[in-house]
């Protein structure tokens, strides 16, 4: 009895404990980078298993940046965050580094001989059907006769919920009903020498529930099957996707159970939005070590969305290893936006689950908080996050992309997301004054805007429901966010600066005073790239682009809104599960299990330079004109503490090869030294300056399809 006692006073006490938790987490079990090689005396630094140079590589052949000028090009070195005082440039984290407790790893091979129907496995998604061998190994403990194989796929769900949303796999299987058309399955009793028992198709069709392969028994220790043709599965382009796999003897006893002492290996497995503990302790410092000021996290399905913190009733509590990323980031020098999402099916529902073995985003997330109770739940949750972050985080966003059902877990209303900001502005502003409050994240931005007469104005304000939100919202909040482009042609934003402009003039005109973020964008460089038709039902965009192109665009972006005073944040830094966009600045090459390796795309190593050579420079104005400048060139005036700088590039498709063109500039005032700074090989230059009286000209500079960055300086 007593105990009894003890443990409901434990329980009633623990909702007053967990509301007030210590601001002081514990240390996260990240991996700090070693350097265990080196190239022509150049360090490389390691992050687990992903190689980082520690300077910039030669990413194209001889690159000029001033014709006739013979100073050396001379690398800069990148500096991280912590030594960088101020830039612009932002990432969002590809979710966040956790304890075992808040793990989710819903589709292991495991599940292929745990006997039930209900769990399945899934391989990584392909955005082709042929791209890789998918294969699945059995190994039984002991020698045994064998005369059947039988591949079984997970029953239809009963109800679905935002499972096939997601454009490309549109009418697509199921989890877990992923049959190829074709099979190979070989058996072997040493692993060396394999006999083929099968090979041909599988002569599926959408309502077998499981193809039986028979063959003459025979004496099998190992199994291994090989997929070909891979069927299409929602939200996951093409994949390979059981729920069991049976081994029978001729006595009809299933031998592949995991209760036989049988192991089961895969090709891959998609471990989803989460991806693995490891992958987080490994890779959560690259965000340091690229140099970001600024990282934006609790967008997706993290551990600090509402649903995690809060998963008993009235007991909220943080993962202490997310907890200490959040300090691991910011005692590096990273500034975080902190975003509080999403429902919680504690009080909102839906209580039960369509699909409850796999992730709720994107299959069957949470409604949104709507009624009294859910709303001050809500509210309670809100006010443990701001007390427990405040000082460590100084941007809380009120939900990310409520204006699209897939985030907002029902069809959006401005009604409700007003009643969902508006619970939660007071509490921000009570328990941290000190902290910015941004609006929910648009997914979207009104491209064309600075076209649109008054009428024209009025009529997308009725139409567009983040606008209508926003001019609400306007005088209530300090920071607006918007996600301008995924993967979008650049052509079709020849007009994004002025939009941009006209945006932030209307905002005023609503009566917002704060500052703008762009919180999200993406660039991908995808190997094999989307089918044509694929990419026209792409919500992504199909705009194709190489490695080298990426890498050109994302400076291009970064730069664009460091000059229009935006903070901007690539998306995402290393997630190499979507195989409808290349969300990472990773490069993912082949598959693997249990963890495929990823090492630094060109992106990587661009923005790392970008974000060094951009330290301190900000918005500023310059006196200067232009010779010789093509049509469709941009130049942006920036400023720092010591002088000024102008930023030129040619916008336009990028290619991996471009020659440049010789640019005179003109410049109003005396300029005694001129450097110019190249960010995709990393380099820095002298250039040569002639003084023309009271002016100054730098003839000859050549500016191609990325950034080129001049500092100037009148002393």
């Amino acid at each position: 009895m007593k105990h009894a006692i003890t443990r409901i006073a434990a329980l009633l006490l623990a909702p007053l404990a967990s509301l007030h938790a210590a601001d002081t987490p514990q240390s996260v079990a990240t991996e700090r980078p070693q350097v265990q090689a080196n190239c022509n005396g150049v360090p490389i630094k390691r992050f687990g298993f992903c190689w980082v140079l520690g300077e910039a590589p030669n990413l194209l052949d001889d690159v000029p940046l001033q014709r006739g000028n013979t100073a050396p090009r001379v690398k800069v070195h990148p500096k991280n965050s912590s030594q960088i005082k101020r830039n612009y440039l932002g990432v969002t984290t590809t979710r966040m580094p956790r304890t075992t407790e808040n793990d989710y790893l819903p589709v292991e091979a495991i599940h292929l001989i745990d006997g039930n129907l209900q769990t399945c496995w899934l391989s990584h998604g392909q955005s082709r059907p042929d791209v890789q061998p998918v294969w699945i190994r059995i190994d039984l403990p002991v020698e045994r006769s064998i005369d059947r194989v039988v591949l079984r796929k997970r029953p239809p769900s009963d109800q679905r919920r935002n499972s096939q949303g997601w454009g490309p796999t549109r009418g697509a299987v199921e989890v877990g009903r992923g049959m190829p058309a074709t099979l190979t399955i070989k058996t072997s009793c040493d692993s060396r020498e394999w006999t083929t028992v099968f090979e041909g198709p599988t002569d599926d069709v959408p309502e077998k529930t499981d193809c039986e392969f028979r063959f003459a028994a025979r004496p099998v220790k190992q199994i291994w099957i090989t997929a070909g043709k891979l069927p299409l599965v929602e939200n996951i382009l093409y994949a390979f996707s059981l729920a069991e796999v049976e081994v029978y003897d001729p006595a009809g006893r299933n031998v592949a159970l995991a209760t036989c002492g049988t192991g089961i290996t895969v090709s891959s497995t998609h471990h989803g939005p989460g991806m693995e503990l490891a992958s987080h302790r490994w890779y959560w410092p690259l965000h340091y070590d690229a140099g970001f000021k600024w990282a934006r996290i609790g967008y997706h399905d993290d551990p600090i969305n509402w649903h995690w913190v809060e998963k008993q009733k009235g007991v909220l509590k943080i993962d202490p290893e997310t907890d200490a990323a959040v300090t691991e980031l910011v005692s590096n020098g990273v500034e975080i936006v902190m975003s509080l999402n999403f429902g919680n099916r504690l009080y909102s529902g839906p209580a039960g689950r369509a699909l409850p073995q796999l992730w709720e985003w994107n299959y069957d997330p949470p409604a949104p908080p709507t009624t009294p109770e859910a709303l001050a739940a809500w509210t309670r949750y809100v006010e443990f996050m701001v007390q427990h972050f405040r000082g460590r985080v100084k941007h809380f966003e009120i939900w990310n992309e409520w204006n699209i059902s897939c985030y907002w877990g029902a069809q959006p209303s401005v009604e409700h997301y007003l009643a969902v900001a508006r619970a939660a502005i007071p509490v921000i502003r009570k328990h941290a004054p000190e902290a910015r409050i941004m609006m929910g994240s648009w997914a979207g931005f009104p491209h064309g805007i600075s076209t649109w007469t008054p009428a024209q104005m009025a009529e997308r304000e009725k139409q567009t429901l983040y606008l209508a939100a926003t001019r609400e919202l306007a005088r209530e909040v300090d920071e607006i966010g918007w996600h301008p482009f995924y993967q979008t042609d650049p052509e079709h934003l020849q007009h994004y600066t002025a939009d941009v402009r006209a945006l932030q003039q209307w905002l005023r005109h609503v009566g917002f005073g704060g500052h703008c973020m762009v919180t999200e964008w993406n660039y991908s460089a995808l190997y094999p790239p989307l089918t044509e038709q694929e990419a026209q039902r792409a919500w992504c965009g199909g705009f194709k682009a190489t490695e080298i192109e990426k890498a050109k665009y994302v400076a291009q972006v970064f730069t664009r809104h460091t000059a229009l005073d935006l903070e901007s944040f690539f998306c995402e830094m290393y997630f190499p599960y979507f195989a409808m966009l290349d969300l990472s600045l990773l490069r993912r090459s082949f598959d693997a299990d249990p963890i495929s390796p990823l090492q630094p795309q060109a992106a990587y190593y661009v923005t790392r330079n970008l974000a060094t050579m951009l330290d301190g420079l900000e918005p500023g104005a310059l006196d200067y004109s232009l010779d010789g400048a093509p049509p469709n060139l941009e130049a942006f005036a920036l400023k720092a503490s010591d002088g000024s700088a102008l930023a030129l590039w040619i916008s336009g498709h990028a290619k991996d090869h471009c020659d440049g063109v010789a640019v005179d500039v003109h410049l109003k005032s005396p300029c005694r030294k001129a450097t110019a700074y190249d960010p995709l090989n990393g380099v820095s230059q002298e250039l040569s300056v002639e003084q023309i009286g009271e002016t100054s000209l730098l003839k000859g500079v050549l500016v191609r399809d990325w950034p080129l960055v001049i500092r100037l300086f009148d002393h």
